[in-house]
């Protein structure tokens, strides 16, 4: 991976809506840890989605809430360590967005303030890297953040994008799981087995079928 010792020890950040979260979030975060030198995975649900806007089905709180109680569960089982009064996960969920713009860049700002020394990394598809430049204070981003790019099929990488930002490219198998799917099947009375971790199955069935 180019400019993997960029990546040592970085925290590296997930951003989305996450409604709801489901098991292809927490693929992808597994996954980064696994190919990748970061040290942490940190989902960090939207409380503004600037792209989104009033497309989002749940409030943050709930959004929140699911987030927390999906990695719970699923950390344990995937990332056991000894001894267990000691674990602490390496994907963990945090409430940074609260009453915030949205803007990727004042998050990064607001994480590099409370935390100076720690580099950061943000998450991205390749299916995004097109619009990155009109993303808010694209001039500071380019300079102060990594990106990690995931590949998507069919979809090409610009070369004039990449050729502005500090990046690497991750390789990795995807996980064909969306939440617009998970919405719609909930929608039609269909199963989200497998789609969603267990402990939050029943939860997301109640709250999308209202």
């Amino acid at each position: 991976m180019p400019h993997r010792d960029k990546l040592r020890g970085a925290w590296a950040i997930l951003g989305g809506s996450f409604d709801p979260i489901h098991n292809g979030h927490l693929y992808l975060a597994k996954e980064v840890l696994s190919l990748s030198p970061v040290e942490k995975v940190i989902l960090v649900p939207s409380f503004n989605h600037n792209f989104k806007g009033d497309r989002i089905i749940l409030d943050y709180d709930t959004r929140l809430e699911l987030a927390k109680e999906a990695v719970n569960h699923f950390a344990p089982l995937h990332f056991p360590v000894q001894p267990p009064e000691d674990y602490r996960s390496p994907i963990e969920v945090w409430d940074a967005e609260r009453g915030e713009s949205g803007y990727t860049s004042d998050l990064i700002r607001k994480l590099k303030l409370q935390r100076p020394e720690q580099a950061f990394a943000f998450i991205i598809g390749a299916d995004n890297l097109e619009k990155l430049p009109q993303w808010h204070d694209f001039d500071w981003l380019k300079e102060h953040l990594h990106f990690i790019i995931l590949p998507r099929p069919e979809t090409s990488m610009p070369c004039d994008v990449l050729s502005l930002i500090h990046h690497s490219i991750l390789e990795m198998p995807l996980c064909p799981i969306s939440s617009s799917e998970i919405r719609d099947k909930v929608s039609h009375k269909q199963s989200i087995k497998e789609l969603v971790p267990p402990a939050i199955e029943d939860r997301i069935m109640e709250l999308y079928h209202k």
